[in-house]
C-alpha cells in the first residue's frame, strides 16, 4: 500500500499526498475526527475514573453489584449504541416525538446527527476501558503508601497527592485506548451522518476506487497513532493493563459521607444511559416477540456464522497470545517494552486501512482459497484484536510466581505437557478473560468485515448495518438484541468462571 501510494504514472511521485492534503476539506475532516476522539476520550476518562473509585474504594451499599456490571457496555458494540440512541433521539425517535407532543412543536427538538453526539455515544460505549485500567491500577497499587499518608493528611489531599499520581499511567493509558478507538471508529459517525476521516478513507477506496488516496490519507494518522501507543507503553512500563481479580481482594473503603447519595445517583445514571436505556429502547423498537422468529428465519445463517467465526477467532487469538506471552521477556525491561509496542502496533491502523492491506496481500491467485473463505475474516479479526488478548493473558501469567514455574520445570521437562497440565491451569482466569474479550470484539466488528467478507457470507453486525439503511427498524432492533444476548451470555459465563476459580485459590492478587 505504501509503495503504491508514492507511485503515479509508473514513477515515484508524491502527487497523491499533494492532492489529498492540498484540499482544505481533508484537513477539516481530520480536525473534526480529532475533536470527536479527544472529546470522547476526555468524557470517557472522567466517567471511568469516577466509576472505578466508587466501585472499588467507596462505601456504596451496592458496590458489589456495580463491580459485576461495569464492563457490560462493552457487550454492546458502539454502532449498536448509536442505533439505540437514534431510535430514542433521532428525527422520529421516541424522545423527540414525546417532547414535540408535550411542547406542541412541529420540528424535532433534538438533533442527534452531530459530532457532539458522536463523541458522547463513543464515550458511553468505551468508558469501561478507562474503568478497567483504573480498576487494575487500584488493585495493583501498594495501599501502604496511602495508609501512611492518611496518618498525616486528610483523605482529599491523599487522593490528590498520592493516589492519583500513582494511577496516572493507568488513567492515561485507558484514555489513549479510547482516543484511538474513537478516532478510527467508522460505524458510529457513519450512522449519525457525520463525515469523518475514517469515513473518507473508506469512501476513497470503496466508492472512488482510489486506493492510493486512501493510503495517503491514512499514513499520517497511522504515524501519529504509533507515536501515541509508544508513549503510552512507556508510561505503563511493566504495569499490567488488567489485574485478574477472583473476588477475594479486600480494599479499605472510603466513607463518602454526604457525597454518598450523589455517588449513587451517578452510578445509576451511568448504568442507565450506557446499559439499561439502550436495551429498553431496542426492546420497545422490536414491538413483538414474533420479530425474533422473523429474524431467525431471515438471519439465522448470519447468527450461526458470526458465532462460529468469533469462537474460532477468539480461540486462535488465545493460542497465539499465550505463545507471545511465553516469549515475554522477564529480565530486560527495555526489550520487553519495545516488544509490547510491536504487539500493539495493529491498533495504530484504521480498520479500513487494515482491510485494504489484507485485500492487497491475500487477493492473489495462489491465496484465493483463503481470500474467498471464512479464514480471511479470522485472520482479520486476529490482526485487529490480538493486542488486547495478549495483554489479558500476560496479566494472568504474571500472577504465576517464578517459584511455581521452576517447580513445574522440575516436574515436567516437556514444554507442551508442562503448559497444558500445569502452567495454563494456573493462569486460567487470565486465559478466560482474554478469550472473552476477543469473542465480544469479534462479534461486533464492522470496519474490516465490510471490506474483506467473502461472497455468500454475512455477519450480524454487517446485517444490522445494511438493514439500518433500508429502514427495517424492528429487524434491526431484534437482531441487535440477539447480538447483545450472545455477548452477555459469554461474559456472564466468564465472570462466574473467574470468580469460582478465584475462590478456589488459583488467582493471586
Amino acid at each position: 500500500m505504501l509503495v503504491r501510494s508514492v507511485y503515479a504514472d509508473g514513477s515515484l511521485s508524491l502527487a497523491h499526498y499533494i492532492s489529498v492534503f492540498g484540499d482544505p476539506r481533508q484537513t477539516g475532516l481530520l480536525g473534526r475526527s480529532l475533536g470527536i476522539a479527544l472529546a470522547a476520550s476526555l468524557f470517557a476518562t472522567l466517567l471511568g475514573v469516577i466509576q472505578a473509585f466508587l466501585i472499588l474504594r467507596s462505601n456504596l451499599s451496592v458496590r458489589r453489584f456495580w463491580r459485576r456490571i461495569y464492563l457490560l457496555p462493552l457487550c454492546i458494540p458502539p454502532h449498536v449504541h448509536a442505533i439505540a440512541w437514534i431510535y430514542l433521539c433521532g428525527e422520529t425517535g421516541l424522545l423527540n416525538r414525546l417532547l414535540s407532543a408535550l411542547l406542541k412543536s412541529a420540528n424535532p427538538l433534538l438533533d442527534i446527527y452531530s459530532p457532539l453526539w458522536a463523541a458522547a455515544i463513543l464515550a458511553l460505549a468505551l468508558h469501561p476501558l478507562v474503568t478497567l485500567m483504573t480498576y487494575s491500577g487500584l488493585l495493583s497499587m501498594d495501599q501502604r503508601l496511602e495508609e501512611a499518608a492518611r496518618q498525616y493528611h486528610p483523605v482529599s489531599k491523599v487522593l490528590r497527592k498520592v493516589t492519583l499520581p500513582l494511577l496516572l499511567p493507568h488513567i492515561l493509558s485507558g484514555g489513549t485506548f479510547v482516543f484511538i478507538f474513537a478516532f478510527f471508529n467508522y460505524g458510529v459517525p457513519s450512522l449519525l451522518r457525520v463525515h469523518t476521516y475514517p469515513v473518507e478513507i473508506f469512501a476513497q477506496f470503496s466508492a472512488f476506487y482510489n486506493e492510493a488516496a486512501a493510503t495517503a490519507l491514512a499514513v499520517p494518522v497511522i504515524m501519529v497513532a504509533l507515536v501515541i501507543l509508544t508513549v503510552q507503553r512507556f508510561w505503563m512500563k511493566e504495569r499490567s493493563y488488567v489485574v485478574i481479580d477472583g473476588g477475594r481482594t479486600r480494599i479499605k473503603a472510603l466513607d463518602l459521607g454526604w457525597l454518598k447519595h450523589p455517588a449513587n445517583s451517578f452510578m445509576f445514571g451511568l448504568s442507565a444511559t450506557a446499559i439499561f436505556l439502550p436495551l429498553l429502547v431496542l426492546i420497545l423498537q422490536t414491538r413483538a416477540v414474533a420479530t425474533f422468529a422473523a429474524v431467525w428465519r431471515s438471519t439465522g445463517n448470519e447468527i450461526v456464522i458470526t458465532t462460529v467465526l468469533s469462537l474460532t477467532a477468539a480461540s486462535v487469538m488465545l493460542a497465539l497470545a499465550y505463545l507471545l506471552g511465553a516469549m515475554h521477556p522477564a529480565g530486560n525491561r527495555r526489550v520487553g517494552i519495545w516488544r509490547d509496542v510491536l504487539f500493539f502496533a495493529p491498533l495504530a491502523f484504521p480498520a479500513t486501512v487494515l482491510g485494504i492491506g489484507m485485500i492487497y496481500l491475500w487477493n492473489r491467485p495462489y491465496t484465493q482459497f483463503i481470500y474467498t473463505s471464512a479464514v480471511i475474516l479470522i485472520i482479520a479479526y486476529a490482526a485487529r484484536f490480538i493486542p488486547f488478548v495478549q495483554q489479558a493473558v500476560i496479566a494472568g501469567m504474571r500472577q504465576v510466581g517464578p517459584g511455581l514455574r521452576e517447580a513445574a520445570l522440575l516436574y515436567q521437562r516437556s514444554w507442551w505437557k508442562r503448559t497444558l497440565k500445569i502452567e495454563a491451569p494456573l493462569c486460567l482466569p487470565g486465559l478466560v478473560a482474554g478469550w472473552t474479550i476477543a469473542f465480544i470484539l469479534c462479534m461486533g466488528e464492522l470496519g474490516v468485515t465490510l471490506l474483506v467478507i467473502p461472497p455468500g457470507l454475512g455477519t450480524i453486525s454487517l446485517k444490522i448495518y445494511n438493514l439500518m439503511h433500508y429502514g427495517a427498524n424492528q429487524m434491526v432492533a431484534a437482531l441487535s438484541l440477539v447480538l447483545i444476548a450472545v455477548n452477555l451470555a459469554v461474559a456472564a459465563f466468564a465472570v462466574l468462571f473467574i470468580v469460582r476459580i478465584g475462590r478456589k485459590g488459583f488467582a493471586v492478587n
